[in-house]
């Protein structure tokens, strides 16, 4: 699992970021081995924050997955409409379980 989070410039980029891109992009991301269990808004802070927690198949590389769809049509149409300069920041936290 991953969880990214993902630094927006205004309230508006936010609102499309999550109202347009994120749905499109959770379809697309199904194509490559890739699940999205969730999308969030970070309430707490003043930031235009999206939390994102990705989850990929036991036992793959997941920046093998990464790659296929980058190199893939999807990935162009899934940001040909959302202006990439709108996030400031990206952070990829790479999460173990803990078993209890």
């Amino acid at each position: 699992m991953e969880l990214h989070t993902y630094t927006l410039r205004n309230a508006d980029a936010l609102r499309r970021y999550t109202e347009e891109f994120w749905p499109r992009h959770v379809r697309s991301l199904r194509r490559y081995d890739i699940t999205v269990h969730g999308v969030w808004i970070d309430a707490d802070l003043d930031e235009h924050r999206v939390l994102a927690l990705v989850g990929y198949p036991p036992g793959s590389d997941p920046a093998e997955s990464v790659e296929r769809y980058r190199a893939s049509t999807d990935f162009g149409t899934d940001h040909s409409d959302f202006d990439d300069s709108l996030i400031t920041t990206r952070q990829t936290t790479r999460l173990n379980p803990v078993s209890y």
